[in-house]
């Protein structure tokens, strides 16, 4: 009796998840995911986006592997590479000795630095947006005295979004062609529910928006109706799987019974173990 009360919570909860979660399939990298942009002003600023190739032959060679591995790897190669290019700038300007040229050398070095760790750490990083960014023709231009906040939504990109969660925002720069590397969060905007990250840039080009797991698990966190919002329990609901990684059937079902919840669907939970039930004794 204990499992077919157990077997129809499981069915149930399966078919709510179904359809509250079916925008969660992570798609091929691309740009099509909402990007918008605002100056100081917070005036609103039209932009022009533009896939960027991928495949063999080209700089981001595997990022669009079905395989997260896989495609981790091929996004630190690039970064790997990204890294002897600055190596090779940061040595030319030495050479110069030039005393004016310490504060674009520091600068430089900080941002190798960013690029190796995330080379040599052991992090799942995952594709959120590939795209190119540019401003219509004959719109003003973007530098440090007009610099634009764009905000990337992330909705249709990434599995599990959490608010907190770490984002890199790596932007290859219009004018070197160094990648640079900018430190950002998942963020929620409960006006449009829709998670986002955002970033001022200086100037545009090609930008990756990645989102990086420290240590490369897929967090069981399915977003709630206020995702973060730590002052709401049972919003965002979640669980620890034990050391090798299982969860037990009380665990399973607290999760699908929250999830249901969520979902405006109410019933009473009986737990899959423990006392036996006072009406049938099993």
């Amino acid at each position: 009796m204990k499992m077919k009360k157990l077997t129809a919570l499981a069915l149930a909860g399966a078919l709510c998840m179904g359809m509250s979660t079916v925008a969660l399939a992570a798609p091929s990298v691309g740009s099509e995911d909402a990007i918008t942009a605002t100056t100081e002003n917070g005036e609103s600023v039209d932009l022009e986006t533009e896939s960027i190739e991928i495949g063999r032959g080209t700089e981001f060679d595997g990022w669009d592997s079905s395989n997260p591995e896989k495609a981790s790897d091929a996004i630190k190669k690039t970064f790997e590479n990204a890294s002897v290019d600055y190596e090779k700038v940061i040595t030319e300007l030495k050479q110069k000795n030039d005393p004016k040229l310490a504060g674009l050398i520091a600068e430089y070095e900080k941002q190798q630095a960013a690029l190796d760790e995330l080379v040599n750490s052991d992090d799942l990083i995952e594709v959120a947006t590939l795209v190119d960014i540019s401003l219509p023709e004959g719109q003003d231009v973007v530098d440090p005295e007009h610099p634009l906040t764009v905000k990337f939504v992330l909705n249709n990109r990434l599995e599990n979004l959490a608010v907190g969660q770490q984002i890199r925002i790596m932007h290859q720069n219009e004018y070197t062609g160094l990648w640079e590397v900018y430190e950002g969060e998942v963020k929620w905007d409960a006006a449009t529910s829709e998670f986002y990250v955002e970033n001022e840039f200086t100037s545009l080009s090609p930008v990756a928006i990645l989102r990086v797991t420290s240590d490369g698990s897929v967090q069981v966190t399915p977003p709630g109706q206020k995702p973060g919002d730590t002052n709401q329990p049972g919003d965002q609901p979640t669980v620890t799987p034990d050391e090798d990684g299982k969860l037990t059937a009380d665990q399973l079902a607290d999760l699908i019974a929250k999830k249901l919840q969520a979902n405006g669907v109410k019933f009473d939970r009986t737990a899959a173990t423990g006392k036996a039930s006072p009406k049938t004794g099993e």
